[in-house]
């Protein structure tokens, strides 16, 4: 297991260290209390460039969405993986009252959000298999 720099709240100036199960879930709990879909950045600490883990949560639809890119690819959470890559659908989650746009089936169930965020920690930031996943469309 691995501390995590998390980073989701426009008022941080530093980034919130997570160093237990217990943080992370302290986090994914305040952020799927807020309304809307937002983002929460997640990095291992003292390596950011290891990879980029963003971690969408919906808790008033129980619904959430999963990023991750790191070797030089670019990975979005899906329920569906035979998708058509270049569907135009999208939805947007919010980093810091920025728009993120995702492709639209890549909403999957909070429980699967909240295990992926705790094998990302758990394997060191590799790429949670809790999840399927889809390389990222073109227009991403």
């Amino acid at each position: 297991m691995v501390e995590l720099e998390a980073w989701y709240d426009e008022e941080q100036d530093d980034a919130v260290i997570v160093r237990t199960s217990a943080e992370l879930d302290a986090v994914l709990d305040t952020v799927a209390g807020w309304d809307g879909r937002v983002l929460v950045d997640l990095y291992v600490a003292g390596n950011p460039g290891r990879a980029n883990f963003n971690v969408g949560l919906h808790g008033l639809a129980g619904r959430g969405v999963l990023y991750y890119a790191g070797s030089g690819q670019k990975w979005f959470s899906t329920e569906t993986p035979d998708t058509d890559l270049n569907s135009d659908g999208r939805i947007l989650y919010y980093y810091m009252n920025s728009d993120t746009e995702y492709p639209a089936d890549s909403e999957i169930a909070l429980d699967v959000v909240r295990r992926a965020a705790h094998e990302f920690m758990g394997t060191g930031g590799e790429r949670p298999t809790a999840s399927a996943w889809r390389i990222a469309p073109d227009w991403w």
